[in-house]
């Protein structure tokens, strides 16, 4: 069958960092990302793990909507945007729920 999602997308990643190790995951975002923005705590551990996989096609934002609103400029006809974090959310909301809230807001918000 079709597959769900097209074959290359750009990623919004990041928030607390628990000490987890993105070696694997920064390879899998090469072989699967076009644009990649970073937020949150963990962001300079993010960026260095993309760095090492040598996946350099990624933004940092100080925000959620900020990410929301470079990974809709970055994003090409037919690309999906992803909020697939890799990380908790404790450091900018006070719940997994509240970010992907924040998320859906800041994407409906992008047609005006």
């Amino acid at each position: 069958g079709k597959p769900i999602l097209p074959e290359r997308n750009v990623l919004i990643a990041g928030g607390y960092d628990k000490g987890a190790d993105f070696t694997v995951f920064a390879k899998a975002v090469k072989e699967s990302v076009s644009n990649g923005v970073v937020i949150g705590q963990v962001a300079k551990r993010l960026t260095a793990a993309f760095d090492e996989a040598g996946f350099a096609a990624y933004s940092s934002a100080d925000t959620l909507e900020g990410a929301v609103n470079i990974a809709y400029r970055q994003a090409q006809p037919g690309e999906a945007v992803l909020l697939s974090p890799a990380c908790a959310s404790w450091d900018m909301f006070s719940s997994f729920e509240e970010r992907g809230e924040r998320f859906k807001k800041a994407v409906k918000e992008l047609g005006g």
